[in-house]
């Protein structure tokens, strides 16, 4: 998989780029401060590639993120989370990812079963932030019920399944449905919600019921 940090903390950079040198499932790496500069980078380089996964930290504005889906359409966005508490856990949630990792939790064995994870299609959630957004959407705060568009059975189907994280495979299966039927009833879903991604999704659905 082809991999690129965007992250202009150098230590945290620096770190994480030691781990990924080191994961056999990893074929290239770019490590950059900004967007800007991983493009010139791409551009740069003898083999023209595009990242298959770009880790962020939640510090990381949505701006950039847009950027990363603007660069890079078919790439998915990790999200590293810094910290538990509520405060930050909802700027997390507001970024429209495919999937998060607290940075506690990470080492070598842990970014490379969510880097798999994601190319699986599947959505890496830590407990914090499932449990941040099952209270958000348990708690009386939350803002009041919109209406949501229809969704057919069989989409109502894919919108559990997603809610339980699992792959487009994984979908496939339960359904009995070809692979590429699966993708195509899930890409139909987010776009009923206009969410850009699983982890979007997820948080919105959420939210919202």
């Amino acid at each position: 998989m082809h991999v690129a940090v965007l992250e202009p903390l150098e230590v945290l950079r620096c770190g994480l780029e030691t781990m990924l040198r080191r994961l056999e499932k990893v074929n290239s790496l770019e490590c950059r401060r900004t967007i800007e500069e991983l493009v010139v980078a791409i551009k740069a380089s003898d083999s023209e590639w595009a990242p298959d996964i770009v880790i962020l930290s939640c510090c990381s504005s949505d701006d950039i993120t847009d950027e990363v889906r603007a660069e890079f359409p078919s790439g998915r966005i990790l999200e590293l989370v810094a910290r538990a508490d509520s405060e930050h856990l909802e700027m997390a949630t507001r970024t429209p990812v495919d999937g998060y990792l607290m940075m506690r939790d990470i080492t070598e064995t842990t970014l490379d079963s969510t880097l798999q994870a994601l190319m699986r299609g599947e959505l890496p959630m830590p407990l914090p932030v499932a449990n941040y957004l099952l209270q958000r959407a348990r708690s009386s705060d939350v803002a009041p019920l919109r209406r949501q568009p229809y969704f057919s059975p069989r989409e109502n189907d894919v919108v559990t399944l997603l809610l339980e994280g699992l792959s487009n495979r994984q979908i496939a299966d339960r359904l009995r449905i070809s692979l590429h039927s699966a993708k195509r009833q899930v890409s139909t879903v987010l776009n009923k919600v206009n969410s850009p991604s699983r982890a979007h999704f997820v948080a919105h659905m959420l939210r919202e019921e």
